[in-house]
């Protein structure tokens, strides 16, 4: 079989926002482009902010979108087909309007949106009358809509007939699949017990709330543990206080971004995933899900998407939005009881290889562009 030369290849144009800094939708679009290159030819049109502020509006964000339109002018004569992946902001969702208004009636009708975060129902309901009518015209053009999962099946509501939106959950790369004999080995003999934490550090995330539910544990539960915190802080002073609350605590360890071999450490090693999160756009954390693949017990909350991906009882246990005391409850029963609740940590292994891998997640959203 003769190999299909570039200038073979359908292009794909594809506008979303890419690392830095590193978010779910970052993280899951530098994999999908990864993904398609190795069949298209592929433009992109990184549209990132730059921090982790979202739904806030700035002149430079303003500028850079003026200039990427320009891009999206210039690059969409060669497009056969058009990735957008969308927000549920106002701003956001301007911007999203500017560039699907840019792609013209023809290319919207090859266009498929990637919905990342949750929220978008609400947003569209209150939006201003003005904004709705302009969604009502531009989405109800595209070829197909991708959401995470069946808790936002309906987000898009009477803009999009409910035939063209596709659920793709999100997915992990295969580095970050314990084998089992070391899933078998963190199990076996624990010295200390890994609590981990993997996320930006916003206080909307949980870590704070984590933070504090810990610190109110017995001295004796603390010394059985070992508190890691891993991710990226937007604000410098939040970051100055929790670093100055922690210095003195022996058991905490702030890691600051982490990828690669380091993240895939902190995740082997962690037997407890915690990600207690209230964040208002939370949708599907891929958070979760490389905790699954590196076998850990998770603590989480019944909020936005992740219940889509995440069962009490099955997968891990659920606690309350900032509720620091039913955290640092349920900290104490999974610590004082590891042995019996480890089975979780099994369960979430062997349930995440055949559902939650890039390789599918990535392959789904390449059949609903080929549409």
């Amino acid at each position: 079989m003769v190999r299909k030369g570039m200038q073979d290849r359908k292009t794909v144009l594809c506008i979303t926002a890419l690392p830095p800094p590193i978010t779910g939708v970052s993280v899951a679009s530098e994999a999908i482009i990864s993904h398609l290159k190795k069949r298209y030819c592929v433009d992109v049109v990184n549209y990132a902010r730059g921090n982790l502020v979202s739904g806030t509006f700035s002149l430079r964000q303003f500028l850079n979108i003026i200039s990427q339109g320009l891009r999206i002018i210039k690059l969409k004569g060669k497009a056969e087909y058009v990735y957008l992946a969308i927000s549920s902001t106002f701003w956001g969702n301007l911007r999203d309007l500017f560039f699907l208004f840019l792609l013209g009636k023809e290319k919207r009708k090859n266009t498929v949106l990637h919905l990342h975060t949750g929220v978008l129902d609400r947003y569209l309901s209150s939006c201003p009358n003005w904004v709705k009518i302009l969604n009502r015209k531009l989405l109800g053009d595209v070829k197909a809509a991708i959401v995470l999962g069946e808790s936002h099946a309906h987000a898009f509501g009477q803009y999009l007939s409910q035939d063209k939106v596709k659920i793709t959950k999100n997915g992990v790369g295969r580095e970050l699949f314990i084998p089992e004999e070391l899933l078998m080995k963190k199990y076996g003999k624990i010295e200390k017990i890994n609590l981990l934490y993997l996320s930006n550090l916003m206080p909307e995330k949980g870590y704070e709330v984590l933070l504090d539910a810990y610190l109110s544990l017995s001295s004796n539960l603390r010394e059985k543990t070992v508190l890691h915190f891993a991710g990226y802080f937007y604000d410098e002073f939040k970051k100055e206080k929790f670093l100055n609350t922690i210095k003195k605590e022996p058991n905490i360890f702030y890691h600051g971004p982490v990828s690669g071999g380091e993240k895939a450490r902190l995740l082997r090693d962690a037997h407890i995933y915690c990600f207690p999160s209230y964040y208002y756009y939370e949708a599907q954390p891929i958070g979760i899900l490389e905790a699954y693949a590196s076998g850990c017990i998770v603590l989480t909350t019944n909020h936005g998407g992740i219940r889509d991906i995440f069962q009490d009882k099955v997968n891990g246990i659920w606690v309350e939005p900032r509720d620091i005391e039913g955290l640092r409850k349920n900290l104490e029963l999974l610590i004082l009881n590891i042995d019996k609740y480890k089975g979780y940590g099994f369960f979430n292994r062997r349930e995440c290889a055949p559902k939650y891998t890039i390789e599918r997640c990535c392959q789904e959203v390449e059949e609903v562009i080929n549409l």
